[in-house]
């Protein structure tokens, strides 16, 4: 199931699973083809096989390196002898065998590259020359006769579209197409292709031919010669178009000699000679001996990375003095820091005169990308490069020095400007400097009088700040005894307010006392009343008894008057008890009065305790102050006679400040003259520096304008 998903993901696989099983059912239709007689064997057939496996594995070592990493050989044509001369089954056995020789064994390409070659070479072979046999196509010498000349054409047309087809289609398939120059690689495969087809018809006649032996030798020498000579003349037509594609990238470099500038331009012709997915230049340093990369496709913009230059494929590149073309590359191979997967790469060093100037890199994820003839291909731009790193390393102080240049040119003209000013300033001043001289000398005459003044006012000063000082002393010890003297009061009044609260409870339980006692009479005047009815009742009853309740009719009447005197004085304490309670309720508001009063009376003692406080530290302050006062008096007093010794100084000095006033404008004038030549001078370098900036801008491409 993975490898199902994986194929569906990758019709590049697709294609490439097809072909091998193709090369495979080939090649075992081709053994059992001879195996079971359908093809006849011929005679030196296993020689035959190894000879002509030798020499499409010699085609495949001798063949031509395409610019664009294309590659072009004469293993086509070998495989057309071999469908002319024995069928298919032979080219069936033949190619894998020929095209892993030649690809693993001789040319050290990997193992699967190899296959993947010889799998295309095997299916087409065997398919155009089943196609062949279709056709009636006879083998052998007959091939060549008048009649087989239909089949003997279109084996050569087809041959190559069906194994280039299948090869190409998967490069396209799999998104590598982009690595080779498609139009010069098929110009050059269809010339390579004509001549290998040329002189595989020449060897099959000859050898097939009935021209007597030694006859057959010698054409068989000039035939070889041909051979050679032919992929001679087609390296030298390659190579031709090689130094063409140089010619064009050379032109493209030195139409901009900085490598800022031309960098775009370099990738995209470089990409016409070989495939890279990345590239970039380093600047060589020979004071640390390390490379400093200053243009990289890998790397992010403004990065500044440095590397050892004696260190890795870097160093074996200056060692070898030419191109290291590298395989199969570990992450810690990778100077460049970034986030590209290694693989190969071509490390190109430029010199220039003789001397290191840089490095140019080139990369690709594919281990197996590069071969020696790229590295060799890009050394004819190295010297081209390497003057361009060269101009650019040197014009880059050179334009910075210029940029600088005209800077300290406009900073000096200003600078001359502003001096100029200020020397017209200075003169102006020494004249205004002389004639207020003279004026100076009355001015320290009138000051020292006011100096002497001064002092006069400062012992005046020193005295009153004493005075201050006193004063504000015995405030401070005043505000101490009365702060003293409120604090005693706060606390007597504090207590007094905790009496009055004891005599508000007090008076409170004199309160309840006072009703308890009201209730009292209250129960005794109902006593009283019903004393007085029992009498009654007693007295009525004893008149009733006659003579018999006299006696009880006399203790009746007492009982009687008793009861109503009980009830008057209950009636009176009630009323004694009234008049107590509402005396008792005036006390309380009172005691109430009294305790809000005291406590409104302790906070008010207690803001001005503070208020006292205040004014204790305001004396203190100004006693202090009147001290400091009196020591400002007595320093001024000083410095006041110090004054007026200093001005009997400055007065000689203002007439001695005339005369210099006077030389100093005579210099001024003097300066003024040095600074117009200096102004002129700086004129003259601006337009130097100018013409400096003009030339670089030439020399880098920007026509002379900003």
């Amino acid at each position: 199931m993975r490898l199902l998903s994986r194929i569906a993901a990758a019709p590049a696989l697709v294609v490439r699973v097809a072909v091998s099983l193709a090369a495979l059912a080939s090649f075992g239709a081709g053994l059992a083809a001879y195996a079971s007689g359908r093809v006849p064997a011929g005679e030196n057939l296993p020689l035959a096989g190894a000879l002509l496996v030798l020499i499409a594995s010699l085609t495949r070592r001798y063949g031509i390196a395409l610019p664009g990493n294309g590659f072009s050989s004469y293993v086509l044509g070998v495989m057309l002898y071999a469908i002319l001369d024995r069928g298919w089954a032979f080219a069936a056995i033949v190619s894998p065998f020929a095209m892993l020789g030649g690809d693993v064994l001789l040319r050290r390409l990997p193992l699967r590259a190899g296959l993947g070659n010889a799998a295309h070479l095997t299916m087409g072979s065997t398919l155009v020359g089943l196609m062949y046999a279709r056709l009636s196509g006879v083998q052998g010498g007959a091939a060549l006769g008048i009649d087989n000349l239909a089949p003997v054409i279109i084996t050569v047309v087809l041959l190559p579209i069906i194994v280039n087809g299948t090869f190409y289609l998967e490069l396209a398939l799999g998104q590598t197409i982009a690595w080779v120059d498609a139009r010069l690689t098929l110009r050059w495969e269809s010339i390579v292709y004509l001549m290998s087809a040329v002189l595989a018809l020449a060897w099959l006649a000859l050898l097939h031919g009935t021209t007597p032996l030694g006859a057959r030798i010698l054409l068989a020498g000039v035939l070889a010669l041909a051979t050679a000579g032919s992929l001679y003349v087609l390296r030298l037509g390659v190579r031709a178009d090689e130094l063409n594609l140089i010619q064009r990238l050379a032109q493209a470099i030195a139409a901009e000699l900085t490598l800022s500038r031309s960098f775009e331009r370099v990738q995209e012709l470089t990409r016409q000679l070989v495939p890279w997915e990345q590239m970039g230049f380093a600047r060589y340093d020979p004071r640390t001996r390390q490379m400093e990369l200053v243009a990289d496709t890998a790397a992010q913009p403004g990065t500044t990375f440095r590397f050892d230059s004696d260190a890795g494929l870097t160093g074996e590149a200056l060692r070898l003095r030419r191109p290291v073309v590298a395989h199969g590359l570990a992450r810690d191979q990778v100077v460049v820091p970034g986030a590209e997967t290694p693989g190969s790469e071509m490390l190109v060093p430029l010199y220039h005169a003789g001397q290191l100037v840089g490095l140019w890199s080139v990369r690709h994820s594919d281990p197996a990308m590069y071969r020696q003839s790229d590295g060799d291909l890009l050394e004819l731009l190295a010297p081209q490069l390497a003057l361009m790193v060269a101009i650019d390393g040197s014009l880059r102080p050179v334009t910075g020095a210029s940029d600088q240049t005209t800077q300290y040119v406009q900073t000096l003209t200003a600078t001359a400007e502003q001096i100029h000013a200020s020397s017209e300033e200075v003169a102006a001043a020494a004249q205004r400097a002389s004639h207020g001289a003279g004026e100076a000398a009355n001015l320290v005459t009138a000051a020292a009088r006011e100096a002497g003044q001064l002092k006069d006012s400062a012992a005046e000063l020193a005295a009153a700040g004493d005075r201050t000082r006193d004063a504000g002393a015995q405030m401070e010890k005043t505000a101490d005894r009365v702060r003293t003297g409120t604090q005693n009061a706060v606390r007597q009044l504090t207590d007094l307010g905790a009496t009055t609260e004891e005599s508000a409870a007090e008076v409170g339980r004199l309160r309840d006392v006072a009703a308890q006692v009201e209730k009292f009479s209250e129960t005794i005047g109902f006593v009283a009343n019903q004393t007085n009815l029992l009498a009654l009742n007693a007295t009525i009853e004893a008149a009733r008894a006659g003579i018999h309740g006299r006696g009880f009719a006399v203790v009746a009447d007492e009982v009687h008057k008793l009861a109503e005197a009980s009830g008057r004085e209950a009636r009176n304490v009630g009323k004694s008890v009234q008049d107590t309670r509402r005396a008792l309720d005036r006390a309380a508001q009172l005691i109430e009065r009294i305790r809000g009063d005291l406590g409104q009376v302790v906070q008010n003692s207690a803001a001005w305790l503070q208020d006292l406080d205040r004014i204790a530290d305001a004396a203190a302050e100004t006693a202090h102050a009147g001290k400091q006062v009196a020591e400002v008096g007595r320093q001024s007093a000083q410095l006041a006679t110090k004054i007026t010794e200093t001005l009997g100084q400055a007065r000689s000095g203002a007439q001695t400040s005339s005369q210099e006033a006077q030389a100093v404008a005579a210099a001024a004038a003097e300066q003024l003259r040095a600074i117009q030549d200096l102004a002129h001078g700086a004129t003259e370098l601006s337009a130097l520096a100018e013409q400096l900036a003009q030339a670089l801008r030439f020399i880098r491409g920007e026509n002379g304008h900003r």
